[in-house]
């Protein structure tokens, strides 16, 4: 059973940020440990668009962040690697997969971004005006996790798919190894809320920078 959580707060290595979440257990032997690491930057986020499904790629200044965690974690021990099939999160493990080459890695849609449907590559300002009423409901803590516009999945949607996706990850490994996602902001919020056991509508407020690793750490009961 999960007895706590302790946010560690983050540090900065160039153009690397880096938020680690310990969930506090018994036994620091039998802990597994998930690794989350969002994808660099691209032209979409610095326009501060709602990319979603669109399969862009990074900018130079994420491909420069790709690098960075390829550094960072080239020398990690690592029993297992998941990407997003996105072409952004993709390409930031590929310099990790370099430095790597013994590193295998398994892409799924089921990291992918939360889908936005016909509100992709909007900004959230233009969403804001088009859609005000569903928007403020969006951004309301009692409304937001099923509020979605219009052909776009909603927060629950997308939290059921990851932890989905997380539960079966976490069945096929042994207690004691240590897996690797790369991701998006929603998908890695949505993974680090479903296994710290936080409620839904808070995933928001978890840091997820762009190129941000971060870490969770638990016992077997994951599993229960």
């Amino acid at each position: 059973m999960v007895r706590g959580c302790t946010l560690i707060p983050a540090h900065t290595a160039d153009l690397l940020l880096i938020h680690v979440v310990c969930v506090k257990t018994w036994d620091v032997e039998d802990l597994t440990t998930i690794y989350l690491v969002r994808h660099g930057e691209t032209e979409g986020n610095a326009s501060n668009l709602a990319q979603g499904f669109s399969d862009v790629p990074l900018n130079d200044k994420g491909r420069a962040q790709a690098k960075l965690v390829g550094e960072r974690l080239k020398n990690w021990h690592l029993n297992a690697i998941y990407s997003s099939d996105s072409q952004r999160a993709i390409q930031t493990a590929e310099p990790l997969l370099k430095l790597r080459p013994d590193f295998e890695i398994e892409t799924t849609p089921d990291l992918r971004e939360k889908n936005y449907g016909v509100c992709e590559n909007y900004s959230w300002q233009q969403l804001r005006d088009e859609y005000p009423e569903l928007f403020a409901k969006m951004l309301d803590v009692k409304t937001g996790s099923d509020t979605k516009f219009p052909e776009v999945e909603s927060d629950r949607e997308q939290s059921d798919r990851v932890a989905k996706f997380t539960d079966a990850v976490v069945e096929k490994h042994d207690d004691d190894e240590t897996i690797l996602f790369f991701g998006h902001g929603g998908s890695i919020r949505s993974a680090a809320a479903y296994l710290c056991k936080f409620r839904l509508e808070y995933k928001w407020r978890l840091q997820t920078d762009n190129a941000s690793i971060s870490a969770i750490s638990s016992a077997p009961t994951w599993r229960d």
